[in-house]
């Protein structure tokens, strides 16, 4: 048996645990993303020999985070709808307020994000990515985001008045 292995019990069952180091050839599966294709390598796993549940051990979790948007941002095949809800989620963005910065109806951005819709237009994509990864690098730019999508949601009435013989803006 491997030193790196170490037997414990399951809190779940109380079969047997087994802590193994995931590796390439066994990676360790991070559904906890919400996409397909992510697996993480050089962690810790606890896996009970009885209910085959497994609990990982992920260290610097915000960092890992970071790590799979950046890769989804240089993806150079189109965003996939789980892959969007990603980015918009870890850029704190809330549904309404990413599908205003991208002047699609709520709607349309929830249809895609759940597979109903296959495809966005080209530069969707590139807009899609660009907001999120401004959101995601900075709580500055996030905050940014946030006040653009108000004001895309609730645009202010542009009031004119006739002052003597000429229009102008009045403040708001």
């Amino acid at each position: 048996m491997d030193k790196r292995l170490e037997m414990r019990s399951c809190e779940l069952c109380g079969g047997s645990n087994v802590t193994r180091k995931a590796t390439p050839e066994r990676p360790y599966r991070y559904d906890f993303s919400g996409l397909d294709n992510v697996f993480l390598v050089g962690i810790e796993v606890s896996e009970c020999s009885r209910c085959r549940v497994e609990v990982p051990v992920i260290p610097r979790m915000g960092q890992l985070h970071k790590a799979i948007a950046k890769d989804l941002f240089l993806k150079k095949a189109p965003l996939t709808g789980k892959e969007v809800r990603y980015l918009r989620k870890i850029a704190g963005l809330p549904a309404k307020d990413f599908a205003a910065l991208l002047g699609v109806n709520p709607s349309h951005l929830s249809r895609f994000e759940n597979g109903k819709l296959k495809h966005l237009s080209l530069g969707l994509d590139k807009l899609v990515r660009t907001v999120a990864a401004a959101a995601t690098n900075d709580e500055h730019h996030r905050q940014i985001a946030l006040a653009l999508a108000e004001e895309r949601r609730n645009p202010q009435l542009s009031l004119f008045g006739l002052k003597k013989d000429h229009w102008e803006k009045l403040a708001a």
